[in-house]
């Protein structure tokens, strides 16, 4: 059984193509906040980079219940790339559509174990009760209290079930990194877009909030990889 970490020199072609127009429509979505009248092209490509990422997984060699739960979240996110993409107003529903996104991750982290590992939750936690502390003591969350606290909950979980992979020896390496730093990635991105949101003094801007969000998307993409081709 081949269990080494893949390298870019093992791409197939079929994973070189998708990247390939991942980051077309990474770069379109990107450079489309210099165009005027943009909505529809940032409608379009913004969910693109998941999608196709989401189809990567699709295609592994290796398929089970983690696999598919990764690709549900993936889904899941794509669907709030448009929704927070399509109004204000879609904003909430943008919101659970990621929160449930986060809900599947955690479905695939607890399918390599469910030892609870308290001091890897207690780190996440830790983290989430600054963000909140953070939000409320130098930003205006106004109504939307009680939902971003929830969110803050599950993804701290999401993190934490992603770390608790380090202690799983008979997983490939590549997989339990790709999978820690994905997630790593995403929390530092809805922090950032977060902080931005609601009026805090950090505003990084959308560029800082998607080149930390698509990597931390990839991250967790790749951790779906366990033997063979990729």
């Amino acid at each position: 059984m081949n269990t080494s970490a893949p390298t870019l020199s093992t791409l197939s072609t079929r994973s070189k193509v998708l990247l390939a127009l991942g980051l077309i429509a990474a770069v379109i979505f990107l450079i489309s906040g210099q165009i005027e009248n943009n909505a529809m092209l940032r409608l379009i490509s913004k969910p693109i980079p998941v999608l196709l990422m989401a189809l990567w997984v699709s295609g592994l060699q290796v398929k089970g219940r983690y696999q598919l739960a990764i690709i549900v979240g993936l889904l899941l996110s794509a669907l709030g790339d448009l929704l927070l993409e399509m109004s204000e107003a879609a904003f909430l529903l943008g919101l659970i559509a990621f929160l449930l996104g986060h809900v599947a991750y955690i479905v695939a982290f607890l399918q390599d174990t469910r030892k609870l590992l308290p001091y890897y939750g207690a780190a996440a936690y830790a983290y989430g009760l600054f963000a909140m502390f953070f939000l409320l003591s130098t930003g205006d969350l106004g109504g939307m209290l009680i939902p971003v606290q929830m969110y803050i909950l599950v993804i701290t979980t999401m993190l934490w079930r992603a770390a608790c992979r380090r202690e799983v020896h008979t997983l490939p390496r590549f997989s339990v990194w790709a999978g820690l730093a994905g997630a790593l990635l995403f929390v530092v991105s809805d922090s950032i877009l977060a902080f931005k949101l609601f009026g805090t003094p950090i505003q990084l801007g959308g560029v800082a909030v998607m080149l930390t969000y698509w990597p931390g998307q990839l991250g967790i993409a790749l951790s779906a990889w366990r033997r063979g081709s990729w």
